[in-house]
C-alpha cells in the first residue's frame, strides 16, 4: 500500500472573521484537524480551548478526527473536558506527565479517546520508551512549542527516522507526527525520514493566499511536488 504524508491543519488559524468557510475547507480536505491548546504558562502564548472543539463537533457534518494537542502544564486537569468536547486524540507534552504518564494515557484511554505524547526538541525518544507501547500517536516537534518563526532543528530529522525505527523493530503501529514552521522544504525529508502526518500553519498554509482555496490548492500542489519524486523511490525500492 502506497504512503501518504497526511496533512492535519492547525484550526485555531483560521480566519476569525471566515473561520466558517475554511473550516468547510479544511474538512473537506485534510486528514485530522489539529487543535492547540495553549495556556501561557507551558508555553507564551495562548491558543483555543474546549469549546472551539465542542462547537466544531456540534456543528459540522463527517468531521475529520480532533487532535487536542495540550500545551498546558497540567494537561491531567483537562482530559475529561476535551474527551467531552470530541476530541479523538488527546496529546499531552511528555514533560507534563513524566511524574504520572501510565496513570494520564491510560485515563485518556478510558475516556475514549486515543493518546499521544508530543516531545519537544530537547527530549530524547528514551523518554516514551516504556509506555510507547500504550500510544497512538507520537508528535516530534521540530521547534520549541508555542513560539513561532523558529528556524527548524533539522537533528528532528534523526529522531524521527530512529522512532520510526523503534516503530518497526517493535510491531507497533503508532502515528508519528511532525509540527513546527511547516513549509513546503520539509515535506520529502520528514517522509523520508518516516513521518505519516505533518501539522500545517500559516507558513504551510494560511499565508499562501489571501483567497484561502487558492492557499489550500497551492499547499496542495506544493506537498505533491515535493513528494512526487520521494513515493516514487520508494516504490521502486
Amino acid at each position: 500500500m502506497k504512503r501518504k504524508l497526511m496533512i492535519a491543519p492547525s484550526v485555531g488559524c483560521c480566519d476569525l472573521f471566515h473561520v466558517k468557510e475554511q473550516m468547510e475547507i479544511i474538512n473537506q480536505h485534510s486528514d485530522y484537524l489539529h487543535m492547540d491548546i495553549k495556556d501561557g504558562v507551558y508555553v507564551p502564548s495562548y491558543g483555543i480551548g474546549p469549546d472551539y472543539l465542542d462547537y466544531l463537533n456540534r456543528n459540522m457534518d463527517q468531521l475529520k478526527p480532533m487532535d487536542a494537542h495540550l500545551m498546558v502544564k497540567q494537561p491531567q486537569q483537562y482530559l475529561e473536558m476535551f474527551a467531552k468536547a470530541g476530541a479523538t486524540y488527546i496529546t499531552p507534552h511528555t514533560d507534563c506527565i513524566e511524574g504520572d504518564a501510565f496513570v494520564t494515557i491510560h485515563k485518556i484511554k478510558a475516556l475514549g479517546c486515543k493518546a499521544g505524547v508530543a516531545l519537544s526538541p530537547s527530549v530524547p525518544l528514551s523518554t516514551i520508551e516504556y509506555y510507547l507501547p500504550l500510544l497512538d500517536k507520537v508528535t516530534i516537534m521540530i521547534v520549541d512549542p508555542g513560539i513561532a518563526g523558529q528556524p527548524v532543528d533539522f537533528q528532528m530529522y534523526r529522531k524521527i527516522k530512529k522512532l520510526a525505527q523503534m516503530r518497526k523493530e517493535r510491531g507497533l503501529h503508532f502515528l508519528i507526527e511532525a509540527d513546527g514552521s511547516m513549509n513546503k522544504s520539509l515535506y520529502r525529508p520528514l517522509y523520508e525520514a518516516g513521518t505519516d502526518l505533518v501539522v500545517m500553519g500559516p507558513p504551510a498554509l494560511w499565508q499562501n493566499d489571501k483567497d484561502f482555496k487558492k492557499a489550500w490548492d497551492i499547499m496542495e500542489g506544493d506537498l505533491e511536488r515535493e513528494l512526487r519524486d520521494a513515493i516514487r523511490d520508494e516504490e521502486i525500492l
